[in-house]
């Protein structure tokens, strides 16, 4: 299992809570610079210029790059945006440099995830969800990364199932974006793969585990059930697995 954002920006992640510690929420990496004359902050510049350098110099080495995208000063912090392998990553930091907050989350934005009622094939989780439509047509999404090998893994048999519903199915591709992030808050905890049936079946990981062969079974089960066993085709072999699917 993987993370949403790329393993470069994981590894940001990753680093700064072994540097913090458990239960510490900031780390005071920063060497204090020229303070403003009127109080011990910094400048908005020179926290951002420290970050990025600390980024760079101590957690990317060479992997990567981070670049600032904008530094805004809100309810006491300054939130710092920064991009690394095409993802934008929000930290926030106390105004003397000292402490930073990794990935601040908007609390009035943060949804709850959706909670698990029973299971299906594949490791799937069931929801009491209503199975979610767009043009009348049950939605699938996939949620992975280009950077992700266990995406890579379960992405071509995502793609030849969904082939086989094409005119039956909306199928969402979200590799790499941040489309329909709503979806992806509601049904992850943060991993990917993650795969979401009608809002109904969903899953964190790939079906590596199963072997492929179980894979396209189960996907295919699935979704057969969010369509009503159609086409039956390809739904009628698998009836046994379908009907036992809550």
């Amino acid at each position: 299992m993987n993370f949403i954002f790329s393993r470069k920006v994981i590894v940001l992640t990753i680093a700064l809570v072994v540097l913090i510690g458990a239960g510490v929420l900031g780390y005071a990496y920063l060497k204090p610079g020229q303070a403003n004359s009127d109080s011990n902050y910094l400048s908005a510049q020179e926290v951002s210029d420290n970050v990025l350098t600390f980024i760079n110099k101590n957690i990317l080495r060479g992997q990567g790059t981070a670049s600032l995208v904008e530094t805004t000063d809100e309810n006491g912090i300054y939130k710092i945006k920064f991009n690394v392998n095409n993802q934008d990553v929000t930290w926030g930091v106390t105004k003397d440099g000292k402490l930073v907050f990794p990935q601040t989350i908007d609390l009035t934005q943060a949804q709850d995830l959706v909670e698990e009622t029973g299971k299906a094939v594949g490791n799937f989780s069931v929801s009491a969800a209503e199975i979610c439509k767009e043009n009348e047509k049950p939605i699938v999404y996939f949620f992975g990364s280009e950077s992700c090998s266990h995406c890579q893994w379960e992405k071509p048999i995502i793609k030849s199932v969904m082939a086989k519903f094409k005119d039956l199915i909306s199928f969402h591709e979200n590799i790499d974006t941040e489309t329909d992030s709503d979806v992806f808050q509601k049904y992850s905890t943060g991993g990917i793969p993650t795969l979401v049936f009608g809002c109904k079946y969903y899953r964190v990981g790939s079906g590596e585990g199963a072997g492929e062969d179980q894979e396209v079974k189960d996907l295919t089960a699935l979704a057969c059930k969010l369509t009503g066993g159609e086409p039956g085709s390809v739904c009628d072999p698998l009836k046994d697995i379908v009907n036992g699917i809550q």
